[in-house]
């Protein structure tokens, strides 16, 4: 995330002779930007007197400073929010459920949040990731595709090469320190390994050196380029949920450079044209990670087109299209929860509710996972349907609006505190309560819902705190970083 205090505008860094630039910060509602809609807060509810409890504002950080300020991609932030708190929901859920096969996919698959739709609120961390990337494809890219269309083409240039600059800092500086403290973890014992082959090492120092072999492989580009490319998977040794880092650390970069492509063609309709076909020609080969971050573009460029011709559809007024898009929402909303194929007896085994998805899935695609495929359709039409909904105002609440701020954060910390406490945590319920694990029965649903919250609570807590002091100041870092290596340049010649 970004840090907290007020920034000025593109345009008054312009006119200060400030040359940083952050094309995600622009779209950001808690960066000191000029509000265009504040929420009505005249009839105070229990929910207002409790944002305004000291206890919560300091122990969650909630509301997020400036939630009640928005503009026109405020939404954005509530959408990125509300995506974490799926894959949240998804691992932190998957101590209590078997919850990723297809309910009845065999005769042990019964548990209710299986069943379609349902699952889509607890099983849909693919298409979370899907609308992460089509999120970072709109927030990326929508500053620069509004400069096009106001003739202000010569800003974009220096805009994406500063953000060139500071993305990797941005994305890979809070990764480094939160696999740091889980290598000391784990080295003395305090959890169980993070990752699928992890051995630890006899000693302290061959430890450290062997987190730097592993930040070594997940950092370097020259590692990573090829498979984060085609959307692999590479799992990081200290923490197994990075692994979308360098997926969207290149997926930036595949943005920057379609903006510095696309940026002297005069047509605002061919651009869009070549972006729609550059996305379909990805997922044609397989790349479904870069076809999410092209989509979300597209729709930037197609929002901001409505907003130039007035046709964007009103949120308190009925629209022609309206029925179109809420059938847009609800289908991809469905498939969200779409089951994985990574298994191969997934793809024999029974599917209710997605045998017909799992048919229209083209297997001849370079995928790992063909469920990809639907994922990544399904979270670009969630992002494109929320755009044209009212339901967009629904991600400009303050709770969203908190979860966008901490989204980074919590996608980081989540795992780890599920592996540091929440697992033991969970079993001291069951001891105490005297629960079997994986029983089903309406006592074991009361514990898990105990702990749940009670976990909620502290993770959340860590977010905000990791937010403040790690992801925040990482971004301090970056830009001043910047600035000094500009100083040097501009001294130097």
């Amino acid at each position: 995330m970004s840090p907290t205090s007020p920034r000025p505008s593109i345009d008054e860094k312009i006119a200060g002779g400030d040359e940083s630039y952050d094309l995600e910060a622009q779209t950001r509602s808690y960066e000191g930007l000029s509000s265009t809609s504040v929420i009505d807060t005249s009839s105070r509810s229990f929910l207002d007197r409790l944002e305004e409890s000291p206890v919560i504002q300091k122990f969650l950080g909630y509301p997020a400073p400036g939630s009640l300020e928005l503009k026109s991609t405020s939404w954005l932030d509530g959408v990125r929010g509300v995506a974490a708190l799926g894959v949240y929901i998804f691992h932190a859920m998957g101590l209590w459920a078997s919850l990723v096969p297809a309910w009845h996919a065999d005769t042990h698959q019964n548990n209710i949040f299986q069943l379609p739709l349902i699952r889509t609120i607890f099983v849909s961390g693919g298409a979370a990731v899907a609308v992460f990337f089509a999120v970072s494809g709109y927030v990326l890219t929508y500053k620069s595709l509004k400069w096009m269309r106001t003739g202000k083409k010569d800003k974009i240039y220096p805009a994406v090469a500063s953000s060139m600059f500071r993305r990797g800092f941005r994305l890979y500086l809070p990764p480094v320190v939160l696999t740091f403290c889980e290598m000391i973890a784990t080295r003395f014992g305090f959890t169980p390994p993070l990752n699928f082959s992890f051995v630890a090492e006899p000693t302290l120092s061959a430890q450290f050196v062997d987190w730097l072999k592993d930040m070594h492989g997940f950092i370097n580009p020259l590692y990573t380029f090829q498979k984060a490319m085609q959307g692999i998977i590479v799992h990081p040794k200290y923490d197994a949920v990075l692994w979308t880092i360098p997926i969207e650390f290149w997926g930036s970069f595949v943005l920057y450079t379609l903006l510095l492509l696309l940026v002297r063609i005069p047509s605002n309709r061919l651009r869009m044209l070549s972006v729609a076909i550059y996305a379909i020609f990805s997922l044609q080969m397989g790349s479904w990670n870069i076809f999410c971050f092209s989509s979300g573009m597209l729709i930037a460029d197609f929002n901001l087109d409505q907003e130039e011709s007035n046709t964007i559809p009103s949120l308190d007024r009925p629209s022609r299209f309206r029925l179109i898009w809420t059938t847009i929402f609800a289908v991809a909303f469905y498939a969200a929860g779409f089951p994985t194929l990574v298994y191969d007896e997934a793809k024999q085994n029974p599917m209710p509710g997605f045998e017909v998805l799992r048919a229209i899935i083209p297997m001849s695609l370079a995928m790992e996972d063909h469920s990809r495929f639907i994922w990544s359709l399904s979270g670009v039409a969630l992002l494109a349907s929320i755009s044209q909904l009212p339901i967009k105002g629904m991600f400009e609440t303050n709770f969203c609006q908190y979860l966008g701020k901490i989204s980074f954060s919590l996608y980081l910390v989540h795992e780890f505190c599920l592996i540091l406490f929440g697992l033991r945590f969970s079993e001291l319920l069951m001891a105490v309560t005297g629960v079997v694990p994986k029983s089903g029965t309406l006592v074991y649903w009361i514990v898990c819902a105990v702990w749940f919250w009670a976990f909620t609570a502290i993770v959340w807590a860590l977010a905000a705190q990791v937010e403040k002091r790690v992801d925040a100041p990482s971004v301090r870092f970056a830009r001043v970083l910047e600035r000094r290596c500009l100083k040097v340049y501009k001294n130097l010649w």
